[in-house]
C-alpha cells in the first residue's frame, strides 16, 4: 500500500505532513527495529520535494498531520467506549435524550447549538472518519491569536477531544488514507477548512495576566473574560443557562477569582434576559465553580 498520493492530497490542502509508522499512530522509527523516531515537529512540511522523498523511502506510512504549522485546529469526537460515559458532567442530561450511549458529535453539537452556533455552519468543514468510526473536524486557527500552553484540551476527554496550536509544535492528527488496527481515515466530504467557531477559539486560546497596580483593580468584564461574557451574551434563549455554565467553568479553569466571575457574567445573563435573572445566574455560576474544583 502506496500512500504518497493521500500524503500530497493532504500538501494540496495546506497540511504540513510527516511520515507515521505503518498501521500505528507514532512518528515514523529512524532505523528498522530502533526505538528513535522522527522528531516530527521538526520533519513536518509543506514541500513536495520532502514529501515525495519521505513517502519513497517509507511507502507504506501513515500520513500525520501537524496542526500548528498548518494552522488549523481539529475537534476529535469518538464513539462512546462504555455506558453512561457521561454520568458526572454537565452534558449528563444528554443520556435523556440519545439513551446510555452517547457520540462525541452529539456533544460536540449540543455544545454549539447551546453557545448560539449554527452546527450547520460547525460541520460544513472538512472532516475525516477516524479508523475508529469517530470524526476530525479541521478548523483554521485565527492569526494573531496566542494558543494555551496545552497542545490539547478536552471537553469530554476520550469522546470529544482537541488537537490545538499550542507548544513548540502543536497537536498532531492522522490524516487521511491512514490506517491503524481498527481501520482506515477516510475523507468524509471535499469541503475547505474553514475557520474555527468564535468559542472554541476562545476555549483553546492563551489567557494573558491581567496586570493592575497596587490602587486600581480591573473589573472582571474586562480582560481574559471579555470573550465568555460575549459567549453569554450572545447565547440563544433556551440555552443561556449551559452557556452560563460553561463559560463559569472556563472562568474557574484559567484561575479567574469568583467575585470578578459573579459580576461580570451575572451581569451578562440578566441584561440578555436569562431566567430568573442575576439570582439564578449566580447561584449556576456558584455551582459551575464546585464541579470545576473538583475535577
Amino acid at each position: 500500500m502506496n500512500l504518497i498520493s493521500y500524503a500530497l492530497q493532504a500538501r494540496a490542502r495546506g497540511f504540513h505532513i510527516f511520515p507515521v509508522e505503518p498501521y500505528e499512530k507514532t512518528p515514523h522509527r529512524l532505523s528498522p527495529g530502533q526505538p528513535y523516531t522522527l522528531r516530527w515537529g521538526e520533519a513536518a512540511t509543506n514541500d513536495v520535494g520532502r514529501i515525495i522523498d519521505y513517502w519513497t523511502r517509507w511507502p507504506d506510512s501513515n500520513i500525520g498531520v501537524a496542526c500548528k504549522p498548518s494552522r488549523i485546529l481539529v475537534v476529535d469526537c469518538d464513539i462512546p467506549k462504555r455506558e453512561y460515559a457521561l454520568a458526572g458532567t454537565q452534558y449528563a442530561g444528554l443520556h435523556d435524550t440519545f439513551g446510555s450511549l452517547v457520540d462525541g458529535t452529539d456533544v460536540f453539537r449540543h455544545v454549539c447549538e447551546s453557545l448560539g452556533q449554527s452546527w450547520r455552519e460547525a460541520y460544513d468543514t472538512y472532516r475525516v472518519c477516524t479508523g475508529s468510526l469517530g470524526c476530525h473536524y479541521y478548523y483554521l486557527w485565527p492569526e494573531h491569536v496566542r494558543p494555551r500552553e496545552a497542545s490539547q484540551a478536552s471537553l469530554v476527554k476520550g469522546l470529544v477531544d482537541i488537537r490545538c496550536n499550542a507548544g513548540e509544535w502543536g497537536g498532531y492528527v492522522l490524516g487521511a488514507g491512514s490506517v491503524t488496527a481498527k481501520g482506515a481515515y477516510v475523507s468524509e466530504n471535499a469541503s475547505a477548512v474553514r475557520p474555527a467557531p468564535p468559542w472554541l477559539v476562545e476555549l483553546c486560546r492563551r489567557r494573558e495576566p491581567v496586570r493592575v497596580s497596587a490602587t486600581y483593580r480591573q473589573p472582571g468584564r474586562l480582560g481574559s473574560l471579555a470573550g465568555l461574557v460575549s459567549t453569554v451574551e450572545n447565547a440563544q434563549e433556551g440555552n443561556r443557562n449551559q452557556a452560563l455554565l460553561w463559560a463559569a467553568r472556563a472562568a474557574c479553569a484559567d484561575g479567574v477569582a469568583l467575585d470578578d466571575v459573579l459580576d461580570a457574567l451575572a451581569d451578562a445573563y440578566a441584561a440578555a434576559g436569562g431566567d430568573g435573572g442575576h439570582r439564578q445566574a449566580e447561584a449556576t455560576i456558584r455551582s459551575a465553580y464546585r464541579l470545576q474544583e473538583r475535577k
